[in-house]
């Protein structure tokens, strides 16, 4: 495939009109309409994804989060300029694969092994879990998204239903109040996580890049459904550090 027949396979299957109105994303840089062999996968286009994608002889870059957000008043970043020269072209898909069957909150769900997930807050997921103390299902989650550590606040000591929604969900702990009895998000402020206390309900901020890294497989999954024949790695890479 090259860049347009493979751009368009995506297009079809996590389709724009599901992005929100404020986002920008799809297809960031468009080098040439070479063909596609080798593909690179992360969340995010950081420098040393750049790198490893210029120097590795990759085609393409598939990203959840937009690689360009705000209008470009020139094009002068050092990694566009290596990207653009290289040939490498980039594709994002934000909130679409954030509502998308099968997406950001999907793949959340089934790493934490929640049954029956339906939608919650649109782009939210809610299920079920068997009956766990609190305290052990904060660890599992922890344990499950490689986060090198979480915050939360206990309302109920058992768990049995969970709302979710990757990244930065701390708007919506008060919906999943009312359907859950634990909410998880990526992000959450500290007004929000003493509200949810002082209302005796459960939250766990895990982390924005460590709730979305698993959409990164169902790319992975997407591109090879796409192109059996295409050479597809994942890098992660998380640049925030931990004391």
């Amino acid at each position: 495939m090259n860049v347009t027949e493979l751009y368009k396979y995506f297009d079809g299957a996590i389709p724009c009109e599901l992005s929100e109105d404020w986002d920008n994303d799809g297809r960031m840089l468009v080098s040439s309409d070479k063909e596609i062999r080798n593909v690179l996968v992360a969340l995010d286009v950081t420098p040393e994804v750049a790198e490893v994608a210029v120097k590795g002889g990759y085609d393409l870059i598939v990203t959840h989060h937009p690689l360009i957000f705000k209008p470009l008043r020139g094009i002068v970043d050092p990694m566009l300029v290596s990207l653009i020269q290289a040939e490498v072209s980039v594709f994002s898909f934000h909130t679409r694969l954030d509502t998308v069957d099968g997406g950001v909150n999907d793949c959340l769900a089934a790493a934490l092994g929640l049954k029956n997930a339906e939608p919650f807050c649109e782009m939210g997921r809610v299920g079920d879990i068997d009956e766990i103390k609190f305290d052990e299902f904060v660890t599992k989650v922890k344990k499950t998204l490689g986060c090198e550590r979480v915050n939360f606040v206990m309302g109920k000591d058992t768990v049995r239903r969970v709302a979710l929604l990757g990244g930065g969900g701390k708007d919506f702990w008060a919906d999943a109040a009312v359907v859950a009895d634990v909410y998880i998000t990526g992000e959450m402020s500290y007004n929000t996580m003493l509200d949810a206390h002082k209302a005796g309900f459960s939250v766990i901020e895990a982390g924005h890049f460590h709730t979305e890294f698993p959409v990164c497989e169902r790319i992975c999954d997407m591109l090879l459904d796409a192109d059996s024949s295409l050479n597809v790695d994942i890098m992660k890479f998380y640049p925030v550090n931990t004391l």
